[in-house]
């Protein structure tokens, strides 16, 4: 189960950057050749997040794809794996770009609890 590696390392960086700050969702750009699926890596964010300030938050993948484009033709495909071979013109001389990209996007904060005098007065 590599998603929990993967969920702990994202864990990691949201940490550094929400110091003490409660998060609500954490969005990240994941690489296809990574074979993170959504389901299972949110439940893995989950686990590693309990006691952190990410507990509860929410992660939403955006997955993108690997794209091979043909030194021939340069025709392009894209999709969840490397090419072996062109679409176009069938020759296997395909250079690959993406697909392993592991980037933190954004994180959302949760607003702060606030807590009124007159309240606990009252």
């Amino acid at each position: 189960m590599h998603e929990v590696g993967l969920a702990d390392g994202i864990l990691d960086s949201v940490q550094r950057r929400a110091g003490d700050r409660p998060v609500a969702r954490v969005r990240v750009r994941i690489g296809a050749l990574h074979r993170a699926s959504p389901g299972p890596m949110e439940q893995a964010f989950e686990m590693v997040a309990i006691g952190t300030v990410a507990e509860g938050a929410s992660l939403e993948l955006v997955v993108l794809p690997v794209i091979s484009t043909c030194r021939s033709c340069a025709g392009t495909v894209s999709g969840e794996e490397t090419a072996l071979t062109c679409p176009r013109c069938g020759k296997g001389d395909l250079d690959h770009a993406g697909g392993d990209e592991l980037i933190l996007e954004s994180i959302e904060y949760r607003a702060p609890a606030t807590t009124t005098a007159s309240a606990a007065a009252g």
